[in-house]
């Protein structure tokens, strides 16, 4: 059940200017924008709803995540592809942190305009693994990781504030798995998705009415909503031989609906009149949903000192296909068409044994937009996005491992529209970048 919370509405005093009838009539054409602006965070927000998918940090960072779903090296296999488990010996325990830092610059295509400068924002994003051994053949694991995840923030007083001036997205997910060796060459694994989802957005839509007198609206807006629900996994690994494995990870889309507060000041001004229209905290719904994934991948190893691995996946991004709205206490629900489109992912890697203790790595991914241009949002410029990536896997001890990666992240150079529209960004083109820095460390219990 929702909880309610107390709605306070300023009326406007009646002008001085034209008749009470005017007024009325005025006041009444800023109530109709009244519902529009508050559900707008959600509005604005359709496109940032997914964020951008993450690659947690593991062994296979440095390889730009390649034959994640085959290679099986470290506690990560738990989140990466249960049915590597069965790769590993003993009990196995990981932490890792990426620190990630991205531009996103944003330029207007109307030069008078304040572009919002730098958007981008910088980020620690933290993991956790661990693989225990009921048998050769029996692996129990555990993972929390954040599987998607995205933040922008331009300021107030941009152009684009009618959409978006803060939004942040973050799904954090933990994962018990369970993997099983068929036979020799077979192992199968899968487990529970429990995802918690967090979403925030702020903006400041304004408006002008006509009518006599006019009616200029100023509004600063918030949403703040969250919800945890599940899903599953399943994965498959193929092992021709100790040198060469194929491997499989389905992952289902996870379903949720926010619960949270959409926050609203708005203040109106009719000709000398000046006042607040409403103040208002009202409890928000929405569906919202992580997108499920398939991945194919692949690690051959070569030479005695080469390896290669790859990845072919696909995201089902057009699992978005309407978000609905419900806003307590208004007359007024919102069914949003997302426009989103399943979008396909390539990396490949590899690894270069330069000693007995010291494996060197680099990798490359390239990942389809998920959003064509008349569809794309300034909460989420999204265009196609290439990681390039290199590594080290150091082998400390005979039970601790180090891995250190390093990543540069293109993240296209997107296009807006402006669609003329109150909750319309300006028109402009962005150039969009990340770097990221990953450290992991997997010990053998």
């Amino acid at each position: 059940m929702k909880k309610r919370v107390s709605q306070n509405s300023t009326q406007s005093p009646t002008t001085s200017i034209g008749s009470n009838n005017q007024a009325r009539r005025s006041r009444k054409r800023a109530s109709l924008i009244t519902a529009l602006v508050i559900g707008s965070p959600i509005m604005a927000g359709q496109s940032h709803a997914v964020g951008l998918q993450l690659m947690p940090s593991a062994s296979n960072f440095g390889t730009a995540g390649a034959g994640h779903a085959a290679e099986g090296r470290g506690a990560g296999s738990a989140w990466a592809n249960p049915a590597t488990m069965s790769l590993l010996e003993g009990n196995q325990i990981g932490f890792g942190v990426v620190a990630a830092e991205t531009s996103l610059e944003f330029e207007a295509e109307d030069s008078t305009l304040d572009s919002g400068g730098d958007a981008g924002v910088t980020a620690l994003i933290p993991s956790f693994s661990y693989v225990h051994s009921m048998s050769d053949d029996l692996k129990l694991g555990f993972s929390v990781v954040v599987p998607f995840g995205n933040e922008i923030d331009y300021g107030s007083d941009w152009a684009g504030a009618n959409t978006v001036t803060n939004a942040s997205v973050e799904t954090i997910q933990a994962q018990p798995v369970i993997s099983y060796r068929v036979n020799p060459n077979l192992s199968i694994g899968g487990g529970i998705n429990v995802n918690y989802t967090r979403a925030k957005q702020e903006l400041s839509p304004s408006a002008s009415l006509g009518g006599r007198p006019p009616i200029d609206i100023d509004s600063d807006i918030s949403l703040d909503a969250d919800d945890v629900a599940y899903g599953w996994t399943a994965g498959a690994l193929w092992e021709f031989n100790p040198e060469h494995r194929i491997g499989v990870v389905y992952r289902s889309k996870v379903e949720s609906d926010l619960e949270g507060e959409a926050d609203a000041n708005i203040d109106y001004s009719m000709g000398p009149v000046d006042g607040t229209l409403m103040d208002t905290s009202l409890d928000t719904t929405l569906n919202w949903e992580n997108p499920g994934s398939v991945v194919f991948s692949g690690y051959h190893k070569v030479s005695d000192k080469v390896a290669f691995l790859w990845d072919v996946g696909r995201t089902f991004y057009s699992d978005f296909e309407t978000t609905s709205i419900d806003l307590d206490g208004l007359p007024l629900s919102l069914d949003l068409e997302r426009n989103w489109k399943d979008a396909n992912r390539y990396a490949v890697g590899a690894h270069y044994h330069w000693s007995k203790d010291l494996i060197l790595q680099a990798g490359f991914s390239y990942d389809e937009s998920p959003v064509d241009t008349a569809d794309r949002t300034a909460d989420l410029p999204l265009d196609d996005t290439k990681r390039y990536t290199v590594g080290a896997m150091y082998q400390a001890t005979n039970d601790l491992g180090v891995s250190l990666g390093l990543e540069y992240v293109d993240l296209g150079n997107a296009k807006i529209e402006d669609h003329g529209t109150l909750l319309s960004s300006p028109a402009g083109d962005y150039d969009n970048s990340a770097v990221a820095a990953s450290l992991s460390f997997n010990y053998k219990l």
